[in-house]
């Protein structure tokens, strides 16, 4: 879950991204995995999801180590969009930490190669 105070808008990398309300000082933690808003499910019970559901889930959806579990969001925090230069530190499983300080207004980004085990499948990494 996002914990600074956040807002989605239009964005300029792709699609909708997630942008800073407020100023996040370089070393505040920014994201945190939160039992009851994060979604942790093992492939199993993935594959067991209708397909519909599993298309949709895996647009947003991450793999930190390779075989599962997989994780899904299920706040904002899933429109944060991947850049080589981030301004948010996910090198820690289950933790983003401002890497720098973050202006109001600015997008919230991460290094998706941080967090998931297998990106092949994403051309822009």
């Amino acid at each position: 879950m996002l914990l600074v105070r956040t807002y989605l808008e239009k964005s300029p990398i792709h699609g909708f991204g997630v942008f800073a309300k407020e100023f996040v000082q370089k070393g505040a933690t920014v994201w945190k995995f939160h039992e009851k808003l994060d979604i942790r499910f093992t492939p199993e019970e993935f594959d067991a999801l209708p397909d519909n559901v599993k298309e949709e889930l895996e647009w947003h959806m991450y793999e930190p180590e390779e075989g599962g579990p997989y994780y899904y969001e299920a706040t904002m925090g899933k429109y944060m969009n991947h850049s080589r230069e981030p301004n948010v530190d996910f090198s820690t499983i289950g933790v983003g930490t401002a890497r720098r300080d973050i202006r109001p207004g600015e997008e919230l980004t991460c290094d998706y190669r941080h967090f998931m085990a297998n990106f092949d499948h994403i051309p822009y990494i």
